[in-house]
């Protein structure tokens, strides 16, 4: 009935996997859960451990194949006709979580998306990721409504199989970043139905500053192979709408140098409690701008 795709890379999943399979004994229904681990460094031992201990179909890749890559791996592998992506570094908000899912289904099912949240905590309230995820990323099924295609990322993403198939990622992106911008459009181009529900998971991996920005400039770089290979309009992402907007003024330019002389200032603000989302923002304009340049 489903299949549960877990991506790992450098995260214990032992959780996840135990939550996962607990709440599995109470459905009436055949899940599998299979995890891939994309040449982890860490925590390998922890998930192949667990994955005996569960039965579960896993495997070590030898070489890092990226997450678009190892996600339609997954879906090749996959059972069933309907599939679960979850990322490795989330938890199910509710013990119901696939509870919820599986209700859902109806002859027109093709995709729903249950939603990310990051919890408040005053462990992580001066980080840069945790206010980013909070306070942008964060949205309720009306704001995801309003963009229901761009709102869906594949942290937890269930979808028939048969679709997955017809669409699958992109492996031009062999890197960190806007795998899920590219599949989304996907779903977009073929009007699939896509609905939002109130079922999130709780993103747990909460990165150091510095590790947030290096993610980030991964991901606009990919955001760059997808701009230059026009794959998706510019008025589609915020970022690239800005971009275009400064480019028709010829101020991007100027705009790119300006970013170069400030980058380390902005940089060590953002690293620093002082950080805000605004200022993040315009590190990532900025830092678009002095990669298309150069």
């Amino acid at each position: 009935m489903l299949s549960i795709l877990i991506p790992a890379y450098n995260f214990d999943v032992s959780p996840l996997i135990k939550e996962l399979y607990h709440q599995s004994l109470v459905l009436n229904e055949t899940i599998e859960i299979i995890v891939f681990d994309d040449h982890s460094i860490s925590f390998v031992e922890e998930n192949r451990k667990v994955a005996q201990e569960f039965n579960l179909n896993y495997k070590y890749l030898d070489q890092n194949l990226g997450r678009g890559r190892i996600i339609n791996l997954l879906a090749e592998h996959a059972s069933f006709d309907y599939l679960l992506i979850l990322d490795c570094d989330v938890m199910p908000n509710s013990s119901s979580f696939l509870t919820n899912y599986l209700s859902k289904i109806t002859k027109k099912t093709e995709a729903i998306y249950g939603g990310r949240k990051h919890e408040y905590s005053i462990e992580h309230k001066n980080k840069l990721r945790w206010k980013y995820g909070y306070y942008k990323e964060d949205k309720t099924v009306v704001e995801r409504l309003k963009k229901p295609y761009l709102s869906t990322l594949t942290n937890n993403l269930f979808i028939k199989k048969e679709l997955f198939e017809q669409i699958k990622f992109n492996e031009i992106l062999t890197k960190y970043g806007h795998e899920d911008t590219l599949f989304a459009y996907e779903l977009k181009k073929k009007r699939s139905h896509i609905e939002h529900i109130n079922n999130p998971v709780i993103h747990k991996d909460i990165d150091e500053d510095s590790v947030f920005i290096d993610k980030n400039e991964f991901s606009l770089r990919n955001l760059k192979t997808i701009y230059d290979s026009k794959l998706i309009p510019s008025d589609e992402i915020q970022i690239l709408n800005v971009f275009e907007k400064l480019k028709s003024l010829k101020l991007e330019g100027i705009f790119a140098r300006t970013f170069i002389y400030f980058e380390n200032h902005i940089r060590n603000r953002l690293t620093s409690e002082r950080n805000t989302v605004t200022l993040f923002n315009i590190y990532k304009l900025g830092y678009f701008c002095k990669i298309n340049r150069q």
